[in-house]
């Protein structure tokens, strides 16, 4: 008898289509080539084989019950036919008598069936006449030609094989115009994967499980700096069974930024976009309010200063405090860049939830000053057009959105009767100065041309290329560029002098001091620009000790990111939403950082960990995942309000456009999907209650 190699409990009988009805098994090891990742995910072979056992005198012998008839498997797999076992020898009553096989003719007749892979594996083989010689195998490829259902259910790298060769003229004028297919695939599994998590962890953080003392032995220790688009992302999708996070940040809760314009005036509240960082995951170790102030790279310890608390009753600095960690996580972010420009430190911000109340009470503030009885009348026109008037530094979309919001609040306090300034009607004045020659350089220029309309059109003074060069009390002086009227050439520059009665610095950014701490201990090369920590495709920067590699990440707006085009990724939320999902992944999966590229433990790459879990091992191994896949960001688009119920929308993928909208149609897209984005459903619930509020009661102008 022939014993064939088994796995998983079963082996797979070949009965060849000749009149000698001469049989071949097929080894797991022969259907993989040997390759050992192949043979662990042996359940995509026997995937393949289910469908293909034909046995009308034994029907039920093979892996299903409905076996195939002849005529039927002609339509199906003419060259060959499979029978599966759960012995290891075939009694010699189940091998098909030679009536029932397939004729060689019929099987030529169909030769131009996409399985005809196998009738050529087995003419390739057909001149053996050794039983034991007669094993042939299917490589990968023509296992993906012969049944695309097993790429459907086995992995990605299936998905995308089999969706190439299915619609490739599709797929290659999309990727022509920029389609990223791969990593689409890619963030669907993915996004799979993070689904699972949260459902994993809700027994934990209900208090029906408890982790086990073997878990609490394999946890490494991730100390996270900041709560910004990275850290928070990182912790909603990081697998807190296997790392001990610790969360250090001066700010206790994460913030919806792009929505920080609309809570500036009152459209929406502040505590409707942001989330506690003890709630964003509930198996959070420990969270530290304060912020990082010295590192040691070396011993892998980071210095961290307590935020001062209850000010007014107790006395003191704030301690300072040593943690270790297996790795750090650097999202700290950066702050607003006004060096160099005198008095523009006195300019308000809209980067934290802080700036966003601040600047709301000053607005309402402004309101009140242009409206007191000591600037009545029509002779103090002037002064109380200036206490009135708010100067935006800066085009980007922070700056555009704030002029469009800081209308609408003018348009809503202002009205007869009902609004609560309505003398002030025809003194509010709002203007944006851009040092560029296009606002909003992020969008196409269709839709940077209607930005510039749809604001000027609304009464929103809007000055290009200009820069402030001071920022005075009452006072900002501006200095704009002077062009020939033939040549376009800048000749000279203009300058003059705004009255405002506030002043809102939206434009430029630089780092926060511990990102230049951490460059002192790093190598020169880990210098990027604006100074920015450069990092490679795992976000890992480079270290003097190539031991330490992998122990910091930099994340976000403090990260240098190549986009693969000698180009850095932008500084934006989805920018750094994404590299903080990809990092919570590398980790919670175990990867060896300190090799490169970074894999698995147990590979030719990287050394055994004992508290390696296997099962996951096996796992990313079958998604064809044993080294860390390396972060690729995917732009889903840009979005700024205008408004007056006017936004942009430039929606895309990659770098492949899908649609571009400007106005009204624009703005419901806008609410629609910002209202999605909010990371929690009470978030989404107050945000929808506070829009409904503003449009019928109006924008709320008390102030505390």
């Amino acid at each position: 008898m022939i014993k064939p190699l088994s796995f998983a409990s079963t082996s797979y009988l070949l009965l060849s289509p000749t009149s000698h009805a001469k049989t071949a098994f097929i080894s797991p090891a022969a259907l993989c080539n040997n390759n050992p990742r192949c043979e662990q995910v042996g359940i995509r072979r026997q995937i393949t084989f289910r469908n293909l056992y034909v046995d009308d005198k034994n029907r039920g012998h093979g892996s299903r019950n409905d076996s195939l008839s002849p005529e039927k498997l002609k339509n199906k797999l003419p060259e060959v036919k499979i029978v599966s076992t759960e012995t290891d020898s075939v009694p010699a009553n189940k091998i098909q008598p030679p009536e029932t096989q397939i004729k060689l003719g019929e099987v030529e007749s169909r030769s131009e069936n996409h399985h005809s892979v196998w009738y050529k594996r087995f003419a390739e083989n057909s001149f053996k006449s050794d039983l034991s010689d007669f094993d042939f195998v299917l490589n990968d490829k023509e296992l993906i030609e012969s049944d695309p259902a097993l790429n459907l259910v086995s992995s990605e790298i299936g998905v995308k094989e089999y969706f190439t060769k299915k619609y490739s003229p599709a797929i290659a004028n999309a990727s022509k115009s920029g389609l990223p297919i791969s990593v689409l695939l890619e963030r669907t599994f993915e996004t799979v994967e993070d689904v699972w998590e949260h459902l994993r962890r809700m027994p934990y953080e209900n208090g029906w499980a408890k982790i086990t003392p073997e878990e609490e032995l394999t946890r490494k220790t991730v100390v996270v700096l900041g709560s910004g688009w990275a850290a928070h992302a990182l912790m909603k999708v990081a697998n807190t069974n296997k790392l001990r996070l610790i969360v250090v940040s001066p700010s206790n809760h994460f913030v919806f930024t792009p929505m920080l314009a609309s809570a500036s005036v009152g459209t929406v509240e502040y505590r409707s976009m942001t989330e506690s960082v003890r709630s964003a995951n509930g198996m959070i170790e420990e969270y530290i309010e304060g912020k990082a102030v010295g590192l040691d790279l070396q011993s892998k310890k980071v210095t961290v200063k307590l935020n001062s608390l209850l000010k007014e009753f107790r006395e003191g600095d704030p301690p300072t405090l040593e943690l270790e960690y297996d790795h750090l996580v650097v999202a700290v972010g950066c702050k607003v860049d006004d060096k160099g420009v005198p008095g523009a430190s006195k300019a308000l911000r809209l980067k934290t939830c802080d700036d966003a109340r601040r600047l709301r009470t000053a607005v309402g503030e402004c309101f009140e000053y242009a409206s007191r009885p000591d600037v009545a009348g029509h002779e103090h026109e002037k002064e109380r057009t200036q206490r009135a008037t708010f100067l935006v530094v800066g085009g980007g979309p922070t700056g555009v959105e704030l002029a469009g919001e800081l209308y609408d609040l003018a348009q809503d306090v202002t009205r007869e009767h009902k609004g609560s300034y309505p003398r002030l009607r025809n003194n509010v004045r709002v203007i944006l100065v851009h040092s560029g020659s296009d606002l909003v350089p992020q969008f196409e220029p269709p839709l940077r041309a209607e930005a510039l309309k749809s604001l000027r059109k609304k009464g929103v003074e809007v000055i290009l290329n200009t820069r402030v060069s001071e920022v005075g009390d009452g006072f900002a002086t501006i200095s704009t560029k002077v062009f020939d009227e033939e040549s376009g050439e800048v000749i000279g520059r203009d300058e003059s002098t705004v009255a405002v009665g506030l002043t809102v610095w939206c434009a430029g950014t630089a780092p926060v001091p511990f990102v230049s701490q951490l460059l002192d201990q790093l190598p020169d090369t880990a210098k990027g620009a604006d100074g920015k920590i450069k990092v490679d495709k795992w976000l890992r920067p480079p270290m003097k000790d190539q031991s330490l590699m992998g122990s910091v990440l930099v994340l976000g707006d403090a990260a240098a990111v190549d986009d693969g085009n000698n180009r850095l990724l932008p500084q934006t939320a989805q920018v750094a939403g994404q590299q903080g999902a990809y990092v919570a992944r590398m980790l919670s999966r175990g990867y060896d950082l300190e090799v490169t590229p970074p894999a698995l433990p147990c590979t030719p790459l990287a050394d055994c960990d004992v508290f390696a879990d296997e099962q996951l091992i096996q796992w990313l191994k079958f998604r064809g995942l044993d080294v860390a896949s390396q972060f690729r960001f995917l732009n889903l688009g840009l979005l700024a309000y205008l408004g007056g119920g006017e936004a942009l929308s430039q929606v895309q993928v990659g770098d492949f456009p899908l649609f571009a909208y400007s106005g009204s149609v624009a703005f419901v897209l806008w609410r629609s999907v910002y209202l999605v984005k909010q990371v929690a459903t009470k978030n989404r619930i107050l945000v929808t209650f506070d829009w409904i509020k503003s449009s019928i009661f109006g924008r709320d102008t008390t102030r505390f």
